[in-house]
This record gives structure tokens, sequence and C-alpha cells, in this order.
């Protein structure tokens, strides 16, 4: 009882956040009109064809098209021009001809004319005044045709047939049944005299149904489907009969499950020819939009109405009834589908707030289904799009954790934790978005089809943080956020990875790890920095050149005595993007012993951008500055005074470049001139804090 009780509570607060949606239905029902009429004079043909026969042709096939999946009034009005130009041709070239020269011809022109004119009474609901309207027309076109034909033939049998239908739309079903008998008399024989009588058979049905002779109906009925209709093979004309009777009948679940055989035995044309016969009925039956579902009420009619709505063009009519749909049914997955129609136009129609609602309650409806997660990842979307009057940072992020954590297998749970991945990075919060890549590790990392692509991600989310923040503290998170994982395979590969990649080769986790790395460049890595290889030969992953390179040149100030394998190396790599700059290529050539060629590109670059000039220097000294040669340190030397004479004296920064001069001139071999310098600037231009004054302390004692 308690599950019946918490079902219609969810049911009425969401009938409640649709009925608060009626009036704005109703005037957008209202305000339609007039733009509607001003449309239609701006609009395009439908058709457009100077060959007469290919007009009525086309008209034909429009019609046809439109009575299964009706069309706004705008353009149905073109549709009906169309008709009447179409209809006026023919009437034209019946008039060119006398009976005696093509009898054929004739037959074939009435023919036509009849049948444009009974399907263009069915572009308008059986029983309604357009629709009775038109099929009053059909009539008297078909009784004109009938006056013109010979007594026999096919063509008379068929316009026999038409004019019965006509009858009917026009509610005259004691007529329609008089022109059946006598069609009788002249019902052809042949290849179609099945199917010509099948549909005689259907038309009686229909005849009985219009006299509200339901049990003659059903007799009629059972003589073709016997006591199983889902088993019987009949054709489409005889299953649309049959669900006119069930909707005579009100049984709605049994109408859509009939709706459901027409779209399995005749496909979908006939299964939107069969929804529209629905929504027409149950509209001239009544049927109050406004009205929430009722007990019983089956959810596969309102998206019927709904389908029928959003072809005609009434969005937020169709809106309504898709929501109605998603609050009354229980098969999850189309509940889902309707919620998220009935969001996307009332996204479309400036009403994210209750979109981004709907969606939510529907989700919540059915938490076991993955599909929720679809409609809950849509609310965020539109809750982005919409801003934040909506829905805040805060709902959005909400949501997406949700997700991830309520339906982590699901396909939209990968989306949520990708989205949130790259909201944090474009907020430049480079750990939190590495620590997120990491929950990929609760499903998505066991997945064959997504493993590869979140190890990636992962690596890359890593990277990022590092060289953001290259700290010990980037690094004892990573260890942390993977060792709440470690018991997977791949997550522990990836955990050993970076460690081997962006730790120190000092920190306490890399033995251990150091043999459980991935094949290929990762084990060449971890063999390189440890100085047991001078080259690797595997290719990095993609997208982390930047990070590499930062964490190699770390390690050649650190032991500087691998500069020439480092640099040799990072100059290997292939260029990606932005990588490398010229500035780092300098540095590379200087550590590989290159040079000359590092000195022809330095000058290049300081003649064709003067302004990063202190760049240069800085890079040039420091990068010559890690060699215990002699002479590289005579280089540093150079760069270091140039660069000091570029800046500010007393600046800290010139104080920073005097002391890298100093300490480069004693390397040089000549520590006195260091001392001497050192006791000099402390005289004479004195740094103001304490730590550089303690640097050039320890200088002018060495």
């Amino acid at each position: 009882m308690s599950v019946l009780l918490r079902y219609l509570n969810l049911v009425a607060s969401v009938i409640g956040l649709l009925l608060m949606l009626w009036p704005t239905v109703v005037l957008a029902q209202t305000t339609s009109d007039a733009a509607n009429a001003n449309t239609a004079s701006r609009t395009s043909r439908l058709v457009d064809s100077s060959s007469a026969d290919s007009h009525v042709q086309s008209t034909r096939n429009d019609l046809i098209e439109v009575i299964a999946r009706p069309i706004p009034d705008d353009k149905l009005s073109i549709l009906l021009t169309n008709v009447s130009e179409a209809d006026g041709k023919l009437e034209s070239r019946l008039n060119e001809l006398q009976p005696s020269e093509s009898p054929r011809e004739v037959s074939l022109l009435w023919l036509s004319r009849v049948e444009l004119a009974v399907l263009k009474s069915e572009l308008f609901a059986e029983g309604s005044g357009d629709g009775v309207a038109s099929a009053a027309e059909a009539v008297k076109v078909a009784e004109a045709a009938l006056l013109a034909l010979p007594a026999e033939g096919i063509a008379r049998a068929e316009v026999l047939r038409l004019l019965a239908e006509a009858h009917l739309r026009q509610g005259d079903a004691r007529s329609a049944a008089a022109v059946l008998r006598e069609s009788a008399s002249v019902a052809p024989t042949g290849s179609d005299s099945n199917s010509s009588a099948e549909s005689a058979r259907a038309l009686r049905v229909r005849v009985a149904l219009s006299a509200g002779d339901m049990e003659t109906a059903e007799q009629m009925l059972h003589s073709v489907y016997g006591s199983d209709p889902s088993v019987t093979n009949a054709g489409v004309g005889m299953d649309l009969v049959r669900l006119r009777y069930l909707l005579a009948q009100k049984d709605e679940e049994a109408i859509a499950d009939w709706l459901e055989i027409i779209r399995e035995r005749h496909g979908a044309n006939a299964k939107d020819r069969a929804d529209t016969i629905v929504t027409q009925t149950r509209l001239q039956s009544g049927m109050d939009s406004a009205t929430p579902p009722g007990d019983g009420s089956d959810p596969r009619l309102w998206i019927a109405d709904a389908m029928y709505y959003l072809r005609r063009g009434q969005s937020m009519q169709a809106a309504l009834h898709f929501a109605k749909a998603a609050v009354s049914d229980d098969v999850a997955r189309r509940s889902v589908d309707s919620a998220m129609k009935a969001a996307a136009i009332l996204s479309r129609q400036s009403n994210a707030k209750a979109a981004i609602e709907l969606l939510r309650r529907i989700s919540q409806r059915h938490p076991k289904s993955t599909s929720s997660a679809d409609a809950l990842l849509q609310a965020a979307t539109i809750g982005q799009a919409a801003g934040p009057t909506t829905a805040s940072d805060a709902d959005i992020e909400a949501m997406l954790i949700q997700i991830a954590n309520q339906w982590p297998e699901s396909q939209s749970a990968f989306a949520a934790t990708r989205w949130r991945m790259a909201w944090a990075e474009r907020q430049s919060k480079w750990l939190e978005a590495a620590k997120i890549s990491v929950q990929f590790a609760n499903v998505h990392w066991v997945n064959e089809s997504t493993a590869d692509s979140v190890r990636a991600q992962a690596i890359q989310a890593w990277a990022k943080a590092w060289i953001h923040q290259p700290s010990p503290d980037v690094i004892a998170s990573m260890h942390q956020a993977f060792q709440e994982h470690d018991a997977s395979e791949i997550v522990r590969r990836t955990h050993a990875d970076l460690t081997v990649f962006i730790a120190e080769t000092s920190d306490s986790l890399w033995s251990e790890l150091q043999k459980e790395t991935s094949d290929g460049f990762f084990q060449q890595l971890a063999s390189f920095r440890q100085n047991q290889t001078d080259v690797i030969e595997a290719s990095p992953p993609a997208g982390v050149n930047d990070a590499l390179a930062m964490r190699l040149e770390m390690d050649v100030v650190q032991n500087p005595i691998r500069r020439v394998d480092i640099g040799r190396y990072l100059l290997s790599l292939p260029s990606d993007g932005n990588f490398p700059t010229d500035m780092q290529r300098a540095g590379w050539l200087i550590w590989a012993g290159q040079r000359d060629a590092a000195e022809s590109l330095i000058a290049t670059e300081l003649q064709r951008t003067p302004s990063n000039a202190d760049e240069w220097c800085r890079r040039a000294a420091t990068s010559y500055a890690v060699s215990h040669s002699k002479s590289d340190q005579r280089h540093a030397a150079r760069w270091w005074k140039r660069l000091a004479d570029g800046l500010p004296q007393g600046d800290p920064s010139w104080h920073a470049a005097m002391i890298g001069w100093i300490k480069s001139v004693a390397a040089s071999g000549e520590p006195d001139k260091a001392k001497a310098s050192a006791k000099m600037i402390l005289l004479t231009i004195p740094p103001t804090d304490r730590m550089t004054r303690d640097a050039y302390e320890r200088l002018s004692e060495q």
C-alpha cells in the first residue's frame, strides 16, 4: 500500500506541474491562428510542376502522407490549394475530351478526381465539420463520375467504393450501405478481386460501426479474425477498421496493444496512420487535453496524441501529452523517452525549469533503469544551456554526481564524469579534474570498449595537474586516489605508469610499482630515468609531451650528468601542436652538445622578438648552468650577465640574475672574482630581503 501511495503522490506532484503549464498551452494555441495565416501567405508551394500529370501525382502523394502524418494549418492550406488546382486540371482535361474519343482516359480522369476528393476528406477527423463538408464535396464528384462512366468495369466499381467511403465520412451510413450493395453487382474479377473483396468487407464493418450496430460489426470482425486477432494475417485496411471498432469500445489497453500489432504487421507508415485515427477520434469524442491521466488511461495513447500535436505544430500540446505519458507509464524506457521529448519541447519554449523538474522526477520514478540516467543527463544539459537563473553550477554538478553514483554502468555516467572533468579543467581546478578521472575505475576501466579511453584520459589529467602544480602534494593525492581502486589490474597498472612518469625516483612506491608498469614506453621510461638505458624507443602516449619534457628537465637539474641523453631524447620527440617551443629546443640543443645550433637559434629569436630577451637569456643561462663543464659555466655567466644588464639594478629579478652570474663565475674557475663580486654587491646594492642577502653572504665566503 505504501508503494502505491508513493506512486500516487509522485503522479499528483507531476500533474500539478503540468497543470501549471496549461495556461501557457491555451495562450500558445489561441495566438497561433493569426501567425499561421501570415505564414501561409509566405510559404512556398508543396509541389510545383509544369506537368499536369506530375502535379496530380505529387498532390496525391502529399495527401496520402498528410493523412498519416497531419501538418500545421498553414501548410495544410497550401495542400488544399494544390488539391483544388489538381482537380481543376483534371476537369479541364475532361472538358477537352469527347467520351467516344478515349473512354479509357476519361475513366481514369474521373477516377483520379474522385480519389483526390475522397483523400481530401480524409485529411480531417471523421465526423468533424470540415470532414463532413469535404466528404459532401466528394459525394458530388463521385456521383458525377458515375453518370459519365460505363455501367460496368473496374473504374465504376472503384468509384462506387470511394463513394461509399465518402458517404461514411459524411455520416450517412444508410447511403453507404446502399452503394456497397450496388458495387457488389459490378465487382471486378481478376488478380485484384481478393483485395477488392477485403476493401468492401472493411467498408461494411465501418457502415455497421457508423450506424451504431456494434453486434453486427463484431460478428463480421470475428469472421475475419476469429478468436485471436493478433495471429490473423489481415490487410492494413481491415486492421485499421478493427482499430475503429476498439475505439468505439473505448478499451484503451486493447487499442494500444492493437497499435503495436499494426506496427509489427505493416510498418511505421501504417502505425502513424493508426495513431492519427486514434487521436482524431479521441478529440471528436470530447477528450480534454487539460485533464490529467485518469485511472486505466494507457500511456501509449498519450504518446500517439503527442505525436499528432507535434506534427500539427502545436508544440505545447505535444509537450503536455508527452509529460502525461511519462507520468503514467510503468515501462521505464518508454516513460523516460516521453519525458525527454516533453523536456526538449519545453526547453525550446523557454520553459527550461519545468523541463528539468519533469526529467528529475521521472528519473527517480524509475531508479533502477539506466535510461533514467539519460533523463537526468538531459536535465543537466538543459540547465547549463538555460543559465544560472534556472540551474546553478551546484545544481548541475549535483545531477552529474548523482548519475555517476546511481547508474555507474550507464553511458550517461561515463558522459557525466567526462563533463565534470572538463568543467573542472575550464575552472583551472586541475587536481580536482585528475581525481575525478579515477572515478571511472568503478566500471569503465574494466569495460573493454572504454578502458583504453578512460586510462588515457586519466594519464593526461594527472599529467596536467602535475604540470600546474609540480609538488609532492599532487603525487600524494595521486597515490591516494588510485589506491582506493587498485584491486583492478588496469587501475593498478595505470597507477604504476603515472608513478614512473611524474613522481621522483626516490618516491616510496617507485620500486614497488615499477614492476607493474605497462610494456613499452613506461617500462623504457622507468629504465631511462634510472640511468639504466640511454634511449627510449617506444612512443609516449598522446597529449603528455609537455609533462614528459618538464619531468625530464627536472631530472637534469637533479642529475646533470644525464643532460646529454635527455637533451637528445627530447629533441627526437615529434612535434605535437605547440610542442616543442623554440625556447625548449634551445635548451635541449645546449644539453645535447649542439651549442652552435643553440646559439644561432637564440640570436635569431633575440633579433626577431627583442621583447622576449629576458626569457631567452634566462633559458640559455639555466641550460648552460646545469653542466659541470667550465666552458659551459662561462657561457652561463655570459648569459646571466646579459640578463642582469637588461634589468633594473637592485630589482629582485636583477639580484636573481646576479646570483646566477656569481655562481657560474665561481664554477668556471674564478672563485676569487665571484667572492669579490658578492661582497661588492652587499656593500653597494644590498638586497632588502633576508634570503637574498644570505645567498650573497654565502657566495662571498666560499
